[in-house]
């Protein structure tokens, strides 16, 4: 159980410095001299996750090898495999061989550790064969999982630990401690991050913890064992509330709908009650979201309210030989510039007619200029040198600026966010979804959805997500997410899994994960819920399903995803447990076969008494004896016989 243990409960507290060479600055979009870069929260996971791994794959094969030990295996475990062969593909067929065996830039999952999961979950599933297993894993986990929650209770009233001398000292190498000074994370004051770093990661991790820490709270007999948990749930609550993400409150609210669904299918009354008012929820839902201001804001969230083309002015860029094409609400700038025997810049403005644009000067000092034509009102224009004397101009659009040069080998090009000169690129974009949609996810995934059909039969790779997807992005990059950030995930885990592993592949995953949620459903429509175990294992069924949500609209990473496999693998064995405990099917079948035995006797017994009315009719014709005084005698006959069988 000691792996087990780890991963899930330790390998998420890992917080320390690691520097490394990141091997990017060889792309266009990537600053040049800055490959050294240092990573402080998924670098050691992915380690220990790794030699973890190694560590339970030895100990499945010695125990099956040496011990003789005969491992079980049931066939969703065959999906998984499919699942496993793809990201293995995947792996040996990618153009990024570098970044999917060593991992990079704020993900740092590779395929060796997308391995260690598979392997986790089959490994938990094999030597988790009592309950006293599942309690043992739960109870010293969690004091792993007890530590993550306090940080990020005390972050959110605004005592963050890693802010502190000691935790400075203590997730940094002893050459920087003194610079502790400068050591500083980007997040607001009172946001709970915890170890897990991206606060959009605590809606997987505590929307499991929540749900989980509900169910072994009405499994517990014990007093005090619910007053911890209760305490404990509280706590996870205040992290939830803490990091800003809504998906977790969403996801756990899609679950829990879903979760009493299935205790009340129980009794088919009380399904179809709990059938209607959900229904009646959802249209009250939509009403509300389209009359009231909380519903608005909602909505507005959830589906989004705009298009950057409709929102910013610059809807596109063309880096000509003889002039850079400014596309200002569908209107086209051409703006080009000479230099002088003096050195002076003279900027020339056009239409899309050819037409000459008067300009007027706002900054003389600067000889900032700004256009007359209304079309393009708003863009200021100015003259700019960059190093070297190099002449160039530099074009303000909604506050933002856009740097252009005319070199002699390739004309004008855009100096980027990273310093670089580079043609400016228009990246394939659908209009499936609405830019802010989802706290801006909408953009990025209008943005992935492209790339979906170059992928449907083999992925990139695992960790590299963020060389399948047009980086080039700078309107977006400017305007939504700040110069030099990268998408480095999809945000969304079905998404970034069909880029990475290919379409096949995320099917295969999917309909593995599927069949424990339907296996899970099957179950706790039936079982005793008076039993711990039974309580115990929904709260994992529970715990899965809302990482499932979550997961619609978030990432795997290696701060949750050893927690998900880890209580996906318990969720199995719990579930293989139970239905051997109860014989679940097994009465069923019985149950079905008897019915049908009882059928075909009583079946048996009307066609017998049948017969021996038509043998007395016809022996009682000629002894004076009415035909309908025989049937009511071979009526009440048969009636006596239905009704012993029936018996």
């Amino acid at each position: 159980m000691i792996p087990v243990i780890l991963m899930m409960g330790f390998v998420p507290l890992l917080v320390h410095m690691y520097s490394y060479n990141s091997n990017l600055s060889q792309f266009d979009w990537f600053p040049a001299n800055s490959d050294t870069q240092t990573d402080f929260f998924f670098a050691w996971k992915m380690i220990a996750i790794v030699i973890i791994g190694v560590v339970m794959a030895a100990i499945l094969l010695y125990r099956h090898y040496v011990k003789k030990e005969t491992l079980q295996f049931e066939n969703s475990f065959y999906f998984l495999l499919v699942y496993g062969l793809f990201v293995l593909m995947s792996a040996l067929f990618s153009k990024h061989k570098h970044w999917v065996s060593g991992g990079t830039y704020e993900l740092f999952e590779s395929v060796w550790v997308v391995f260690a999961y598979m392997l986790l979950c089959y490994y938990v599933y094999n030597f988790v064969n009592e309950e006293k297993h599942v309690e043992f894993i739960l109870k010293i986990s969690g004091i792993g999982m007890a530590i993550v929650t306090v940080i990020g209770v005390f972050q959110y009233f605004g005592l963050d630990f890693f802010q502190s001398n000691f935790g400075k000292h203590l997730i940094t190498n002893p050459g920087w401690w003194k610079n502790l000074k400068e050591l500083t994370f980007n997040f607001a004051p009172k946001t709970s991050y915890t170890t897990l770093y991206n606060p959009n990661f605590l809606s997987f991790y505590f929307g499991m913890l929540i749900v989980l820490a509900v169910c072994l709270f009405i499994a517990s007999k014990k007093i005090w064992h619910r007053i911890v948990l209760a305490v404990a749930a509280v706590c996870c609550a205040i992290c939830l509330k803490g990091s800003g993400s809504a998906s977790g409150w969403m996801a756990l609210a899609l679950a829990t709908v879903v979760l009493i669904l299935v205790l009340l299918s129980r009794k088919k009354k009380l399904f179809v009650v709990g059938a209607v008012v959900v229904v009646i929820g959802i249209i009250a839902a939509i009403v509300l979201g389209n009359t009231t201001s909380a519903g608005e804001n909602i909505k507005n969230t959830i589906v989004g309210t705009y298009r950057m083309s409709d929102r910013w002015a610059l809807n596109g860029v063309e880096t000509n030989t003889d002039d850079v094409v400014l596309d200002i609400h569908g209107n086209k700038l051409s703006v080009s510039y000479t230099v002088g025997e003096d050195g002076t810049t003279q900027i020339s403005c056009k239409d899309s007619d050819g037409n000459e644009l008067s300009q007027t000067i706002v900054d003389a000092d600067n000889q900032v200029t700004t256009m007359d034509d209304s079309r393009f009102s708003g863009v200021q224009l100015q003259p700019v040198s960059f190093g070297d004397n190099l002449p160039g101009i530099c074009a303000t659009i909604d506050g933002v600026q856009w740097n252009f040069i005319n070199t002699d080998e390739n004309g004008y090009e855009y100096l980027n966010p990273a310093g670089k000169l580079v043609k400016f690129e228009k990246p394939k974009v659908s209009n499936v979804f609405l830019d802010d949609a989802m706290s801006s996810r909408g953009h990025i995934w209008n943005k992935t959805i492209p790339l979906l059909g170059k992928h449907a039969f083999m992925g990139s790779g695992a960790n590299t997500y963020m060389f399948e997807v047009p980086q080039e992005d700078y309107i977006s990059q400017n305007y939504v997410y700040g110069a030099n950030s990268y998408d480095v995930k999809a945000h969304c885990w079905y998404l970034q899994q069909w880029v990475e592993t290919g379409l096949i592949g995320t099917l295969a995953l999917l309909v593995f994960l599927f069949w424990y949620l339907v296996q899970s459903i099957r179950i706790y429509r039936r079982v005793d819920l008076h039993e711990s175990i039974s309580w115990v294992g929904f709260g994992l069924f529970a715990a899965v399903l809302v990482y499932m949500i979550a997961g619609i609209a978030n990432d795997s990473n290696v701060c949750t995803a050893p927690v998900f496999w880890g209580m996906l693998g318990l969720g199995l064995a719990v579930n293989r447990m139970l239905v051997k405990k109860e014989n679940l099917f097994v009465k069923e079948t019985v149950s079905a076969e008897s019915d049908t035995a009882v059928k075909q006797s009583i079946s048996r017994a009307a066609e017998s008494v049948k017969a021996d009315t038509a043998q007395t009719v016809q022996n009682t014709k000629g002894a004076g004896v009415t035909e309908s005084s025989v049937r009511k005698k071979s009526s009440k006959k048969q009636s006596r016989k239905q009704r012993k069988n029936q018996k």
